[in-house]
């Protein structure tokens, strides 16, 4: 598994990968350690999400497609990963709703623990899903991102 760093005008972004995908994505604030940065050696698609979280993050509409590396995650989760990545920019959904479109309607708290344990926050948007009272719920990013990313996304810089 290799690392690196993405720039952004969040802060900088770790990201982890497989020769199968992106592995794991820590926001600003969440890993320290120094990794070289994303760079002309790496895969093809690194450089496309590089650019995609630069542009996520100064406000833009992005529809991210960078492959995910679902290794260990057991087919519930990735069920529920998958029905997270339907959820359009902008948007949100509750943990119940993500449970129904991941064939299971009574799942709604394990839905809850799938989210709060996604590894690729913002490119499987588990900030859009929210308790049934529309209150935010947890996140697996850390603390106040779930609210700057719902934020980021309902301004008017949209495409």
């Amino acid at each position: 598994m290799e690392r690196r760093i993405i720039r952004t005008s969040a802060g900088k972004i770790t990201v982890a990968f497989t020769p199968e995908g992106l592995y794991s994505l820590d926001l600003p604030g969440q890993r320290t350690g120094v990794f070289p940065l994303a760079g002309r050696a790496d895969p093809p698609w690194l450089h496309l999400l590089q650019d995609d979280l630069i542009n996520y993050f100064d406000g833009h509409k992005i529809v991210f497609s960078a492959p995910i590396d679902f290794t260990g995650y057991t087919p519930f989760f990735r069920r529920v990963l998958q029905a997270t990545l339907a959820i359009p920019y902008g948007e949100q959904r509750t943990y119940r709703w993500l449970a129904e479109q991941a064939g299971s309607p009574r799942g709604a708290r394990a839905a809850g623990q799938v989210m709060a344990k996604n590894r690729t926050p913002v490119v499987i948007p588990c900030h859009r899903v929210l308790r049934g009272d529309g209150s935010l719920g947890g996140y697996s990013g850390p603390v106040g991102w779930k609210e700057k990313l719902l934020v980021l996304e309902n301004s008017q810089r949209k495409d």
